[in-house]
């Protein structure tokens, strides 16, 4: 087990993602604590990882609230003690997020109601958790993007500069926290037909587009699962990761190669 008795600490917990990431990261023997702002939609999760003898547990807690991510990891850290690995799956639905949608009749509030719920997200609790794995001298954070950063989408300016931002953000975390023991790292997720954002974000594109939405095909001939970008999120928060920080490891059936 890559994770055996680690705590892992689960931001944003309600979206599919992070739930794939709790299941990932519990079947290689991690403690899991659910954050989320809707903790009553994780019963079933909880009640499915402790059925199969894991540990598992949740709070509310409001992933984009400064003093509620604060006041968790410092009741979190008397409580339970060291937090090892944090993620934080902080998402919203397109419509909520103002995407997609054509940039010349975006209003700039709504351009920049990703870039303040993800990025702020990302930011409050990155740091937060920081504090406590400085004085423990070691701790993986992971953040989330998305492929968005590395092509050429219409329609989709406000969330494509989000994803751009995590990244960029996480580089620089990478760089602070780095002499202090932490390791950051990213996991890009390309387009997962089982969520439900792909299917509302093709079907804004294929309005605005007047065609049916083309997500390409990757060299696997297949797009990727949730349940594989979870894997690559095990992969980071584990020691075989142990000499990686500042990456952006993209989980993209091959469609978005990258080059360091």
């Amino acid at each position: 087990m890559l994770l055996k008795g680690k705590n892992a600490v689960i931001f944003a917990a309600n979206g599919m993602i992070s739930k794939g990431v709790a299941r990932a990261m519990a079947q290689h023997g991690a403690n899991i604590h659910l954050a989320a702002h809707r903790p009553d939609d994780l019963s079933d999760v909880v009640r499915e990882l402790t059925d199969a003898g894991h540990n598992a547990f949740v709070s509310e807690v409001d992933a984009t609230d400064p003093a509620a991510v604060r006041s968790y990891v410092e009741g979190f850290t008397k409580a339970v003690g060291t937090i090892d690995i944090t993620f934080n799956g902080i998402g919203g639905r397109p419509s909520q997020l103002g995407y997609p949608a054509r940039s010349d009749e975006t209003p700039l509030e709504d351009f920049l109601l990703p870039l303040n719920r993800i990025v702020g997200s990302q930011f409050l609790t990155s740091r937060e958790v920081a504090r406590v794995m400085a004085k423990q001298g070691s701790g993986s954070i992971l953040t989330l993007s998305a492929t968005l950063s590395g092509g050429a989408f219409d329609y989709m300016a406000g969330i494509a500069a989000t994803c751009g931002a995590v990244e960029v953000m996480t580089n620089s975390l990478a760089a602070e926290f780095g002499p202090k023991g932490i390791r950051v790292n990213c996991v890009r997720g390309s387009a997962m037909p089982e969520t439900r954002t792909i299917h509302e974000t093709g079907a804004g594109q294929a309005a605005l587009r007047e065609t049916p939405p083309d997500f390409g095909i990757p060299p696997l001939g297949r797009p990727i699962s949730v349940e594989e970008t979870a894997k690559a999120a095990v992969f980071l928060a584990s020691d075989l990761a142990s000499g990686m920080t500042a990456q952006m490891v993209t989980v993209c059936a091959g469609q978005f190669p990258t080059h360091i």
